[in-house]
């Protein structure tokens, strides 16, 4: 896929205002910004937006700061703390939001409603209130009501647009999606809002709009079923010397399974995103009264395996107290900086917990981005992290991390034990290098290889 985003200019420029200023809000702004859009994005930090009129995006995300200083710069594009400001004469007004989550990744909607309050306050009878925050099957409805009590007799029209931007490639899955959902209970608030992704020349699927929401959570947790699926498979071929990344390369051959299936095997999905959406049709069965074992299994599948890294390391050390153990890579995923619900911070603290004395490296984590960390050591690069290390656990990759220099690495380790749960280096390159080599799912014969 090329790099360079080519986006011809709205033959119409609408005027948009988008509420939020973290992730979602950013890459919207840029995209329609650089769509010839005029947009003025909004929220109450005054230091992130003046960070954001800098060009400065809140996370690590490839083309973003390009795009926000350019169009910045043509004044296609603004940040304010001012709500009236933001929704003086806005055609759409965005509600975008990172649904934040609580540990079990239950949706937490106080920001949402917040910011369909401060829309209200300077709400306009022709502006289409759009939501793309991640909410629960009719939250949409009801911040159309919220909107309309800060202004007694005004009326709102609702769309959902069902947001599906890939953290690290969110600028390029905004301009090229596979389809834009977009839900409404009129076809001609549809319609309008469709004018919007028209000009990107991608599929537009208008539906109702409790039908996109439901889509959105459908979407996610088909995504999260997958990933449980391949690593209960996974973990079959642990005990019968058979490799899961080979059973998954023949399943993507079947067309009804495809070539982009989600069947990587690994320590699971993060909390956050997939977590959130099958958290709320878990909430949407009991409410009620339906059972929901397929999502239970799914849940309980994935909370089980960041057990696979402990058990991989005990079974090499007795105990965990004491050991070294290097961690490799810590964002929520590869290509970004956010350590937000990051699958490698709960299996630092995991390790602490134990006695493990730990320390990481990732070359593009924003340490300051998140509250307080687990007890461990920060290094500059992956050779001082190696350094007298028990073990390295590879948890997010980075770009260039295959031209590591393996020996070099083996080498500063006191013990060459490496657990690779991305499965990204080879048995057989890692054996040449001298490691005790562990993948998920690649079989004991595999692992049995690599260890002699």
């Amino acid at each position: 896929m090329s790099s360079r985003i080519s986006v011809k200019p709205v033959v119409l420029p609408r005027r948009i205002c988008i509420a939020g200023l973290w992730h979602q809000a950013t890459v919207l702004s840029a995209c329609f910004a650089r769509m010839g859009h005029w947009v003025t994005t909004v929220g109450d930090d005054e230091a992130a937006v003046a960070e954001l009129n800098r060009g400065n995006a809140p996370v690590l995300e490839p083309k973003l700061d390009a795009i926000l200083s350019r169009e910045i710069k043509s004044g296609h594009l603004k940040f304010t703390s001012s709500y009236s400001e933001a929704m003086h004469r806005a055609e759409f007004a965005f509600i975008a939001i990172d649904t934040p989550v609580n540990d079990q990744d239950e949706p937490q909607l106080a920001t949402v409603w917040e910011a369909a309050r401060g829309i209200g306050q300077f709400w306009n009878q022709e502006t289409i209130l759009c939501v793309t925050a991640q909410v629960p099957v009719g939250t949409c409805e009801a911040l159309g009501r919220v909107v309309c009590e800060q202004k007694p007799g005004a009326c709102c029209d609702v769309a959902y647009i069902a947001e599906f931007l890939r953290v690290g490639d969110a600028v390029n899955t905004f301009f090229r999606a596979d389809r834009y959902v977009i839900g409404a209970n009129s076809a001609e608030v549809a319609e309008r809002v469709a004018e919007l992704y028209v000009p990107l020349g991608r599929p537009v699927l208008r539906i109702g709009l409790r039908s996109a929401e439901m889509a959105k959570h459908a979407c996610n947790s088909f995504l999260a079923t997958s990933i449980s699926f391949i690593n209960e498979i996974a973990v079959l071929c642990d005990h019968v010397d058979a490799d899961s990344l080979e059973v998954a390369k023949a399943m993507k051959l079947d067309q009804r399974i495809g070539a982009q299936a989600f069947l990587s095997p690994g320590l699971g999905f993060a909390g956050g995103t997939l977590g959130r959406d099958v958290r709320a049709l878990q909430q949407l069965g009991g409410e009620h009264g339906r059972k929901t074992p397929l999502l239970d299994a799914v849940m309980s599948v994935n909370g089980a395996r960041a057990a696979a890294v402990k058990q991989r390391l005990t079974e090499n050390y007795k105990s965990l107290r004491g050991i070294r153990v290097g961690v490799l890579g810590v964002t929520y995923k590869a290509g970004t900086s956010t350590l937000r619900r990051s699958v490698a911070l709960e299996l630092i603290a995991d390790l602490v917990r134990d006695g493990a004395e730990v320390r990481a490296y990732d070359p593009l984590a924003d340490w300051k981005s998140v509250g307080p960390l687990p007890n461990f050591s920060v290094l500059p690069d992956a050779y001082t992290l190696a350094d007298g290390c028990d073990a390295l656990v590879l948890v997010t990759e980075w770009k260039g991390i295959l031209s590591l220099d393996l020996q070099r690495l083996r080498r500063a380790m006191h013990r060459p034990v490496f657990i690779d749960t991305r499965n990204l280096f080879g048995p057989e390159e890692m054996l040449r290098a001298g490691f005790q080599y562990s993948g998920l799912g690649r079989g004991k014969t595999r692992a049995a290889l690599a260890a002699h």
